[in-house]
């Protein structure tokens, strides 16, 4: 004979409380999601609020502006490099910059070369 617990079975089936407590089940899930839901948009909205990590969305917005600001500040003979290094946000996206433009510069010289 084995050793497993026997299990209690309700030997009269009744489909209204089978019903039930699948209805109470899926009201706490609704619950859950409900709450689950105030949260992810309280957190939406502060992330937005945030810096970082609203930076991926306006990257080329913010290369354009970084790129007129720094020939301005080259058209009066100044250094950028303090501009440049005064935000994090700055760096990024000066680094994002010099790396697009040197993929471009490579693309170019294969091409001459292909050619």
């Amino acid at each position: 004979m084995s050793q497993l617990k026997k299990v209690e079975r309700d030997v009269k089936y009744n489909a209204d409380k089978f019903n039930q407590t699948f209805m109470e089940a899926d009201s706490l899930i609704e619950q859950e999601r409900d709450a689950d839901k105030k949260r992810i948009k309280i957190k939406k909205t502060t992330d937005y609020e945030d810096d970082n990590n609203n930076m991926m969305d306006d990257l080329g917005i913010n290369m354009k502006n970084l790129f007129f600001k720094i020939l301005e500040i080259l058209a009066d003979r100044e250094s950028p490099i303090p501009y440049i290094m005064e935000n994090s946000k700055r760096q990024f996206v000066f680094a994002i910059m010099i790396i697009s433009i040197g993929g471009l510069l490579m693309f170019f010289s294969n091409l001459m070369i292909s050619s």
